[in-house]
């Protein structure tokens, strides 16, 4: 990994003078500017560039306003009791999951550990300023969710889950951006799981909902109180007399 001219300084990844000499150097993914984009992607391969784009491509086909009312993700967070409704989405990823609950109305608090994965946010983001979306979203600065518990002040209608799972053995069908992510984030541990989701519990919410493989188990091995299956991923909902009412 790699950062080109025109991108952020992050600590702990190395600067290269152009693409040519991350192909030299064997760089397997580099993170640059493509037409004012941030953007990353393999110099050695013919993949598209993958930038976060909250309005446009596949992302902005699906928050289509008589699309959004129909995500499983939208079902699962329930019907809006306190307004405004806000949901902390504790693993931002690419901010597609957090685009579509700001698109459905909700005010969206992102977080993201992953630097790079934070940097492309951010770009982002400051690309969508003044539109009605960008007005729903925030972006906090960098940071692991489990280290914030304290300064995440509620209340919140939910709390949002999406950790990385390992691929399944077919990993040839997995897109390429999401190859991609699973080369920059790790697989969180048994550990880690009962961490997270205690966390996410622990904070003043009504429920937490936590996105998953619909074949996989659920995320540290704590049953839901309820769920909502799709035909490739699942929506597990908890609920517990701590939450807020």
């Amino acid at each position: 990994m790699a950062c080109l001219p025109g991108a952020p300084d992050l600590q702990g990844v190395p600067h290269v003078e152009d693409v040519a000499s991350a192909r030299e150097q064997g760089v397997e993914l580099v993170l640059g500017r493509v037409d004012d984009r941030l953007s990353l992607w393999a110099p050695a391969r013919k993949a598209a560039p993958l930038c976060v784009d909250f309005l446009g491509g596949r992302q902005g086909y699906r928050l289509a306003a008589d699309r959004v009312r129909h995500e499983r993700l939208i079902k699962a967070l329930g019907k809006v009791v306190d307004a405004p409704a806000r949901v902390c989405d504790l693993t931002a990823g690419l901010g597609r999951d957090s685009a579509l609950m700001a698109q459905a109305g909700f005010q969206v608090l992102m977080v993201e550990r992953q630097p790079i994965l934070h940097a492309l946010l951010a770009d982002g983001l400051a690309r969508a300023v003044g539109t009605p979306l960008a007005s729903h979203l925030t972006l906090l600065p960098l940071a692991d969710a489990r280290d914030l518990a304290a300064v995440l002040e509620g209340p919140f209608h939910a709390v949002f889950l999406d950790p990385m799972f390992p691929p399944r053995d077919k990993s040839a069908a997995v897109k390429q951006d999401l190859r991609w992510l699973q080369q920059l984030c790790p697989y969180p541990d048994e550990v880690e799981e009962q961490a997270l989701l205690a966390m996410a519990r622990s904070l003043d919410a009504r429920k937490v909902v936590v996105k998953r493989p619909r074949r996989a188990p659920p995320l540290a091995a704590v049953v839901a109180s309820h769920s909502l299956e799709g035909k490739t991923v699942r929506f597990d909902v908890y609920t517990s007399p701590s939450v807020r009412k």
